[in-house]
């Protein structure tokens, strides 16, 4: 017999999960409220880093308050929670953005932050309302030259349809200041204005880069100058500064694109498959 008593067994260690939950609450006070709030555009966001055994929701809110007290802020704020595949999937899908909701949360150490506990439902306040029409109002950019663009907010920029040699291609710019905006409509104008151009030197850049990975992918090997015949242009992505992403489909990427990326002075500098 052990001669002081029952020998005492060593705790076990937590495991992942359980070191992931204790870290995500530290992050927040213990007191509840009931929450009601107006979701952002792009809905729910999922991560999960390497290692980590649950995935952490965040519902971007662009307007919310404390039911008890009814005031209402318009500053930037987000709820989180974590959730394994299950959870995710359901909320994924169940909460969709441009929605009031009502949850029960706990508020965070940092300003706008809010964990929720208890599954969000439909709410509804007056004031929120009318933040919500205000945010799902259309909100359009007149171009003498290249069209209307409209603003997608789930994306967070402005898109349009033009031509790129014939071939209709969705133009994009990301939302932000005005001087953003002139400056990536200025990136715009330069790279379609040169489309013969770039669009030989964007293929050949592709040809360079991607052949072998595409081959890699076909029964029989192709040339470079099939891959490039193959390529057809869909989207332009313009920054300021001169950057830019354009994206070509192609029936032997097997439903991914080649997205080329570069600026307007050096050329492009990145090609990778994306699906």
């Amino acid at each position: 017999m052990w001669p002081f008593g029952k020998k005492k067994e060593k705790p076990s260690e937590p495991s992942a999960q359980e070191l992931q939950v204790q870290e995500f609450a530290q992050k927040f006070l213990p007191d509840e409220i009931v929450l009601v709030a107006v979701t952002g555009p792009e809905g729910v966001s999922d991560e999960r880093a390497e290692g980590e055994a649950l995935w952490t929701l965040t519902i971007p809110l662009t307007a919310w308050m404390d039911e008890d007290d009814g005031v209402v802020s318009t500053a930037p704020a987000r709820a989180q929670i974590l959730a394994d595949d299950r959870l995710r999937s359901y909320l994924c899908q169940r909460l969709p953005g441009n929605f009031i909701i009502k949850a029960r949360v706990r508020p965070g150490k940092e300003d706008g932050l809010f964990q929720l506990v208890g599954m969000p439902e439909p709410g509804f306040d007056p004031e929120l309302k009318a933040i919500l029409n205000e945010q799902v109002k259309p909100v359009t950019l007149e171009t003498d030259d290249l069209g209307t663009f409209t603003l997608h907010r789930r994306m967070n920029w402005f898109e349009t349809q033009t031509d790129w040699l014939g071939h209709p291609v969705q133009l994009t710019f990301n939302q932000g200041s005005d001087d953003d905006h002139q400056a990536s409509l200025a990136s715009a104008r330069a790279l379609l204005g040169a489309a013969n151009d770039w669009d030989v030197r964007l293929r050949s850049f592709v040809v360079d880069h991607l052949l072998d990975t595409v081959n890699e992918q076909e029964d029989q090997p192709l040339s470079g100058d099939e891959l490039a015949s193959s390529l057809i242009p869909e989207a332009v992505h313009a920054e300021p500064n001169g950057h830019f992403t354009l994206w070509y489909g192609s029936d032997l990427f097997f439903g991914q694109a080649a997205q080329v990326s570069g600026t307007l002075e050096a050329g492009p500098t990145d090609a990778r498959l994306e699906e």
